[in-house]
C-alpha cells in the first residue's frame, strides 16, 4: 500500500487550520509528500504542517482555484491528490485508492469520491448533502479548476471518470455560527464573480431560488430525516441562495 501512496502529491490550502489541518494530513499516511499553500494563517496552522515534513508556502488568496493550481506546480509525484484542510481520507478509502493506483489504467482516470459529512454530532445522510461527489485525485498535469468561486471543481484532460466506492469524510462546520459567517462569505464571493461575468437577476429572482432550494434540500431530498441538524443545513442553503442575489444587486446598484 505504501508504494502506491508514494506517487501521490496532497495538496492542501489552508488560513487558520490548525483545528483541522493534523487529523486530515494523518489520514494520509505513506503519501510521497505532502504540500500545504497558506493564504497568512496566524495560528499554529505552519507548525503543525511542518510537523508532517510537508512543503509550507504562503501566497495571497487568489480564489480556491488558484490557491490549488499554486499548489500543483510545486508538486512532483505523479499523482496529485487535492483535500481541505477539514476532509479525511477514511481508512477504506485509503486502501480501495492503493489498489486503483496499482492498475494499469490509473492515470487514465479522474477519481471523483462521494463526501460523508458530519454536522452538530450527526452523519448528514439526506438532503442537499447527501450527493456530494467532488473529483479530488488524479494524474499530475492533467486537470484543471473551472467554474466559478467559491466552488470551482476539478476537469480531466481527456481523462475517464471513475467514482469511488468508499467515501471521503466531511467535517464542514465546528458549530452552527461558523456555518453562518461562511455562507456569508461564499455568498460575497459567488456575487462578485456573477456581477463581473455579467450575470443578472434581482432580489425576486434570490426569493424564489431560495425557497426552491430550501423545498428541494429539506422536503423533497429527505432532509427532515437528519433532525436538527437537517433543519439548519436546508435553512442556511436557502439563505445563502437568498444572499447571493441581494448581494449581487448591491453590486450593481454601486455602478449607477
Amino acid at each position: 500500500m505504501q508504494d502506491s501512496w508514494s506517487q501521490i502529491s496532497l495538496c492542501v490550502i489552508t488560513l487558520n487550520e490548525e483545528k483541522n489541518l493534523s487529523d486530515c494530513l494523518a489520514s494520509v499516511k505513506g503519501c510521497g509528500e505532502m504540500i500545504v499553500v497558506d493564504s497568512g494563517s496566524t495560528d499554529g496552522t505552519q507548525a503543525i504542517a511542518e510537523s508532517f515534513g510537508a512543503k509550507w508556502t504562503v501566497k495571497p488568496w487568489k480564489g480556491f482555484a488558484q490557491q490549488r493550481r499554486e499548489a500543483e506546480l510545486l508538486a512532483s509525484k505523479p499523482f496529485v491528490f487535492f483535500l481541505d484542510a477539514d476532509e479525511r481520507v477514511s481508512e477504506a478509502l485509503h486502501g480501495e485508492i492503493s489498489d486503483l493506483l496499482q492498475r494499469p489504467q490509473a492515470e487514465q482516470r479522474l477519481y471523483h469520491m462521494q463526501r460523508q459529512s458530519e454536522f452538530l454530532g450527526r452523519k448528514i445522510r439526506h438532503g442537499d448533502w447527501k450527493r456530494d461527489w467532488v473529483a479530488r485525485l488524479a494524474p499530475r498535469g492533467k486537470t484543471e479548476w473551472q467554474g466559478r468561486e467559491p466552488h470551482p471543481y476539478l476537469t480531466g484532460k481527456g481523462l475517464k471518470v471513475y467514482y469511488c466506492q468508499n467515501t471521503l469524510k466531511h467535517f464542514p462546520y465546528p458549530d452552527v455560527s461558523v456555518f453562518f459567517k461562511k455562507s456569508d462569505s461564499y455568498a460575497r464571493t459567488w456575487a462578485k464573480e456573477a456581477y463581473h461575468s455579467g450575470k443578472r437577476g434581482g432580489q425576486g429572482m434570490g426569493w424564489a431560488r431560495a425557497v426552491w432550494r430550501w423545498v428541494r434540500g429539506y422536503l423533497l431530498r429527505g432532509g427532515f430525516l437528519d433532525g436538527r441538524a437537517g433543519w439548519v443545513i436546508a435553512w442556511h442553503n436557502a439563505r445563502m441562495v437568498r444572499l447571493k442575489y441581494l448581494f449581487l444587486e448591491e453590486l450593481r446598484h454601486k455602478e449607477k
